[in-house]
């Protein structure tokens, strides 16, 4: 090798090294960031077959069964995002999170009636770590009231970029507080590795209402039962991207009067359905290969090259150096 191709090789060995501590540390920190911009519909469904129990206030007030279905449109607000990482100081992201959930047939986004249940929420949240934050601009929108500001607390949309194998907080809507996610085991989804998730939330007691006695089998024409809660939810997490890909629910929720089950109000179990799933898939299984090449790829191969590049040209040159000097020695005895 000669001493231009040395000088080459050194050069080339530099930037190699230099992209590979740019990769790593600052490249990977800009694109681990969710869009401020995001535009997401997810669907879950009972599965076909499975139908759901629960109590229909428009039938009647009583305990009907069949499908349901459970729509999701997730938007990002640019403007409120960029004024909330000011304020925080933080990369932060403000999205508002409609979930409506009712019978298939039910239009979400054109009806005039209300669904079966229906929540709003705006939510600001750290934009790697998926954590939600406080901050004024925020607001919960269930059974027809407003909360502004409103406290969130643990992750809502989705886990961190680099998910690790452990308990995270996860948000429970109906006990508006994070609860355990639970770290369970690793598995495929459509070719995708995933980190598997398991939150579970026993009966509770959630408050009180007031009922027709013959829901609860009771003589009396008002009846003042207990609303009981549980819930068991299962995550499948690109651990790369944090982006739940696939997710289930099962809910049993019930009254309960002097301490004994009278009637459900919800027992279904939804999980997301295959087009959502795939869509999800063919969205972020190139963004996640992207972000560990980023991440993984370009900072060690970068970096092995850039040395042994460095190495060759050190050499290079050194070797040259000696020619150099072997033939100024011969010139000189040669004129003796």
């Amino acid at each position: 090798m000669g001493k231009k191709l040395g000088t080459a090789a050194l050069f080339l060995g530099a930037f190699m090294l230099a992209l590979a501590g740019l990769s790593k540390f600052y490249m990977y920190d800009r694109l681990a960031v969710v869009p401020l911009n995001t535009e997401q519909l997810s669907v879950a469904a009972t599965a076909p077959g499975d139908d759901a129990e629960y109590l229909d206030v428009a039938a009647g007030v009583k305990v009907v069964t069949g499908p349901l279905k459970s729509t999701t449109v997730v938007t990002g607000d640019v403007d409120a995002s960029k004024k909330a990482s000011k304020e925080l100081g933080r990369d932060v992201a403000v999205w508002d999170n409609y979930t409506c959930t009712d019978k298939p047939s039910f239009d979400c986004g054109n009806s005039t009636d209300a669904p079966l249940s229906g929540t709003i929420d705006r939510v600001a949240f750290d934009a790697n770590t998926g954590e939600a934050v406080a901050y004024k601009d925020t607001s919960n929108e269930s059974d027809g009231e407003i909360t502004k500001p409103f406290s969130f607390e643990g992750l809502y949309f989705k886990f961190p970029f680099d998910t690790q194998k452990k308990t995270y907080q996860w948000w429970d809507g109906t006990l508006k507080k994070g609860v355990d996610a639970t770290y369970v085991g690793e598995g495929k989804v459509k070719g995708m590795k995933v980190y598997k998730f398991e939150q579970t939330i026993e009966p509770v007691k959630t408050g009180t209402i007031d009922v027709p006695g013959d829901l609860v089998g009771s003589d009396e024409a008002t009846v003042t039962a207990d609303r009981i809660y549980s819930v068991h939810r299962t995550f499948s997490v690109d651990p790369v991207t944090g982006v739940v890909i696939v997710g289930e629910e099962a809910q049993d929720s019930y009254l309960e009067v002097n301490g004994e089950r009278r009637a459900t109000t919800t027992k279904a179990t939804l999980g997301l359905t295959d087009d959502t799933i795939q869509a999800s898939v063919d969205e972020y299984k190139t963004k996640a290969m992207l972000l560990t090449a980023v991440k993984t790829w370009i900072p060690v191969g970068g970096g092995i090259l850039g040395v042994l590049l460095i190495a060759a040209g050190l050499m290079s040159r050194r070797g040259n150096a000696e020619g150099v000097r072997k033939a100024d020695k011969g010139e000189l005895v040669g004129t003796r």
